[in-house]
């Protein structure tokens, strides 16, 4: 058989796959992960040398299905002998070091009894304040924050929880399906994240096939968010609520351009394919979608709309109250009231850190309408 046929036979089980995980049946996608692993491997062998680049491609198709099948020996053989070869495109180099660093954190973990849901999420820092292999530590931890919110938020509205607006997530979400933070080889500044399954996984059972598509849901929103937040994310997200919600922590995830220019997020799963690329742009389009999910009720001519930048001092969202410090010297304290509206993992992030509040003025009284995390 040539390349092609080798490699559509791949393509062919590796959709299948895809297809029987999302209905739950974990052993048998992974039967099909493993078949589609088989050819793609054969593919790689029957590359044309002049080809470098699909000799590239192939090799770490191949390597992310047998990560897939969860054939975590023959993946790294199949890493190690690719990269000893020497003959690969530094993106390809790239790309299988990043699914090397995967192998062998889930080999650590698993060997402690810590197993993840299917799926592991890149996140890519670039330009700005960072540079290759490091970032601000408090940029980073505020990304890190967003990322868990949106992975909390998918895992709620999978299991059909009902809309949390205050407060964390219930007890039982907490322990059981934890997010994993994990170091990835150094490109300007990326993480990887996954989500720890429930330890006694069969008390879970019927809800299987639901947690096994966290990861893939979280990536269908984001990607949803940074490309249509109107009609691709209601497709994703039918529930109004929880639609707002993500609007809002995608935004949180997006830059303004003064510290970073870009945030990436990639399934690792393919690793040379951005799913979601937020720039200033996108955080500008998010703007628009929620401005356009809750348009402003019509006021009286002697209401101001006004701009408050300055740090998030306190807030009770129960009394509707949040209060900002002014960057004035000395500084005012600012009470903006009607505030009751915005989600407690939205917000509470942004305590004790530079904002941008929108309200409007009625007299002396600041009405609530949009807040920001300024970088």
């Amino acid at each position: 058989m040539s390349w092609d046929q080798h490699h559509s036979r791949s393509e062919r089980l590796a959709a299948e796959g895809q297809q029987v995980a999302r209905s739950g049946d974990r052993a048998s996608a992974e039967e099909l992960y493993r078949q589609a692993a088989e050819a793609e491997a054969a593919a790689l062998d029957d590359v044309d040398p002049e080809k470098p680049r699909t000799r590239g491609i192939t090799a770490v198709s191949a390597i992310a299905l047998w990560y897939k099948a969860h054939d975590l020996f023959r993946a790294e053989q199949l890493a190690h002998r690719c990269l000893a070869g020497g003959d690969l495109p530094e993106f390809a180099k790239s790309q299988i070091r990043e699914l090397l660093s995967l192998i062998w954190t889930t080999t650590s973990a698993e060997a402690r009894g810590v197993r993840f849901v299917p799926g592991d999420v890149l996140v890519s820092v670039k330009g700005g304040d960072v540079v290759y292999g490091g970032a601000p530590l408090d940029l980073i931890v505020k990304k890190v924050e967003g990322v868990q919110a949106v992975l909390l938020r998918t895992v709620e509205m999978l299991l059909g929880r009902e809309f949390r607006r205050r407060g964390g997530p219930s007890a039982d979400i907490q322990s059981m399906f934890k997010p994993w933070l994990f170091q990835a080889p150094a490109g300007s500044y990326q993480f990887a994240v996954r989500v720890q399954e429930p330890a006694q996984m069969e008390l879970w059972e019927s809800d299987r096939p639901k947690i096994d598509q966290i990861t893939a849901t979280f990536l269908q929103i984001l990607h949803a968010s940074a490309t249509d937040p109107d009609a691709e994310l209601e497709a994703v997200v039918p529930d109004k609520q929880y639609r707002e919600a993500f609007l809002n922590l995608s935004r949180n995830l997006a830059p303004t351009g003064r510290s970073f220019e870009r945030l990436d997020i990639r399934d690792a799963g393919a690793p040379g394919v951005v799913v979601a690329s937020f720039e200033v742009e996108t955080r500008q389009g998010l703007n628009a979608a929620l401005r356009r999910s809750k348009p402003p009720k019509p006021g009286s001519s002697s209401e101001k709309p006004e701009m408050i930048r300055g740090t998030l001092r306190a807030l009770h969202l129960d009394e509707d109250w949040l209060e900002v410090a002014t960057m004035d010297s000395p500084p005012q304290h600012l009470k903006v009231e009607k505030a009751g509206d915005v989600l407690d993992d939205v917000v509470g992030p942004m305590v004790n850190r530079v904002v941008n509040v929108s309200v409007l003025r009625r007299g002396k009284k600041l009405v609530y309408q949009d807040i920001e995390l300024e970088e």
